[in-house]
């Protein structure tokens, strides 16, 4: 078997970026994820420091944490209502419940997906569907609960190793992918002669030692296209910045000017005690000699000078001189009016989520212009992720359901909690008593218009309904 020591190693590209996702992970993990980091993104103010003072300057240094702020806004916005996935497949419907490995649902993948790709915008999809080699006593009753069924396995960025296209039958098409598993292996994933096949390598000593080449089969045939979906922004397949990646650097430049601020307030609040002109006085010791016999010998004692309420200090030595070193803190409000700019950008960036306290006047154009621009960047961001998504979700379903017909799959893209009018509603009524719309499409409306709840079991409305008319008397 081939023994590669290289196949775990992630491309130029890929590699290039991890620092960067390192950066954006500490960030959004918040406080102390970042400062756990120490002098990677908060370098010492004094390079003298020793590991003591460096700990309590850290320990000082206060923490915004607008990038986790923003994150969480972004996805709480995108979740506000339940993504849409639309089948006549009831067993895609089943599926969709346990659509992971581990059993986790769609709705959870999805959560996934969006704060991976807002950190990294690097995050990869793969379906798959185990071997029945590894079953037994499976029935049609059993295999699902047994773990027999297709399934969509997440990637983060750092676990992508390698992604390559290349033209088959005249179109572009990615040839070979690797990704790096919980247990430490390698699945390479290749498209030869315009067939799928998996290989699996495992660490030994020198090396990678690659496993059988397997070609997973759908329906009788083999694939003709790997079934990896790369999640991002762009279609390119290598690392390019996140939607989150100025938050991010705003966020770091912050960090590191309150380091700076919080220097300042330091020695302003804490005066420095100088003494000059007093001498040490000399006190007998007993100290080992150069053969370890204890002798005794004069040494200076140690100064020590208490700084507290009620202390006096008095000096033997004429000329001794006692005074307070008092910074003047000039630089204190160029910093302040440093870390206010940054707030206020990031503000800019985050503004609803981010609003300041007391904002400045804003004209109503102006504050429409930013609510338009903000909800436009995060709508074609969901839009792209809904897309791809999709994709893998058609994937699943051809190994899920084979005569499952169309699919759709959307995420939410009404950002505004705005509920719906009162002639809105008597138009809607109205077009319903006309026939225009149905009854289930009156209740998803009232849902999307937020007057009845998003978790109506909207079937069962209308059959209660129906039961409920039937039982009414009739009227004289």
């Amino acid at each position: 078997m081939p023994i590669e020591p290289q196949i775990n190693e992630p491309t130029d590209a890929i590699r290039a970026a991890y620092a960067r996702w390192a950066k954006n992970r500490a960030f959004v993990d918040g406080e102390e994820a970042v400062k756990a980091q120490e002098q990677l993104y908060l370098p010492a103010a004094n390079p003298e420091d020793s590991a003591a003072e460096y700990d309590a300057y850290i320990a000082r240094t206060g923490f915004l944490p607008a990038a986790s702020k923003i994150a969480q806004g972004l996805s709480g916005l995108i979740f506000r209502k339940r993504a849409q996935l639309n089948t006549t497949s009831a067993r895609v419907q089943v599926l969709s419940q346990l659509i992971t490995p581990s059993g986790e649902s769609l709705d959870d993948l999805a959560e996934w997906v969006v704060r991976e790709t807002l950190i990294t915008n690097f995050t990869g999809l793969l379906v798959d569907h185990p071997d029945r080699d590894g079953f037994i006593g499976l029935s049609a009753a059993n295999e699902i609960e047994r773990g027999y069924r297709p399934r969509i396995a997440g990637y983060a960025g750092e676990c992508i190793l390698e992604v390559t296209p290349g033209l088959v039958n005249e179109a572009r098409q990615i040839v070979r992918v690797r990704l790096k598993e919980d247990d430490g292996s390698i699945r390479e994933l290749m498209l030869n002669d315009g067939r799928y096949q998996v290989r699996k390598w495992v660490r030994s000593e020198g090396g990678f030692v690659a496993g059988p080449i397997k070609t997973p089969i759908r329906n009788g045939e083999p694939l003709s296209e790997i079934p990896f979906v790369l999640v991002s922004t762009t279609d390119k397949l290598t690392p390019t910045p996140s939607i989150l990646q100025h938050s991010v650097d705003l966020n770091l430049q912050h960090y590191r000017v309150e380091g700076l601020l919080t220097s300042v307030l330091y020695f302003l609040s804490a005066p420095i005690p100088v003494v000059t002109g007093l001498k040490p006085r000399m006190i007998a010791k007993m100290v080992p000699n150069e053969a370890g016999v204890m002798v005794s010998r004069e040494v200076e004692e140690p100064i020590k000078l208490n700084v507290a309420v009620g202390n006096a200090w008095i000096f033997p030595e004429e000329g001794t001189k006692a005074e307070y070193l008092e910074f003047k803190g000039q630089g204190a409000q160029v910093i302040e009016n440093k870390l206010k700019n940054i707030k206020d950008e990031l503000s800019t960036i985050g503004h609803s989520i981010l609003a300041p306290e007391k904002p400045a006047p804003e004209a109503a154009e102006t504050q429409m212009l930013r609510r338009a621009a903000e909800n436009a960047t995060l709508a074609g961001f969901t839009r792209t992720i809904s897309r791809k998504l999709e994709r893998v979700i058609r994937m699943f379903a051809l190994w899920a359901d084979p005569s499952a017909g169309e699919l759709s799959y959307s995420l939410n893209t009404d950002f505004l909690p705005q509920q719906m009018t009162a002639q809105e509603m008597t138009a809607l009524l109205g077009m319903w008593q006309a026939g225009v719309i149905t009854h289930s499409q009156l209740l998803h409306c009232l849902v999307d218009g937020e007057i009845l709840s998003p978790a109506l079991d909207i079937e069962g409305e209308i059959e209660r309904t129906k039961l409920e008319t039937a039982d009414r008397p009739p009227v004289l």
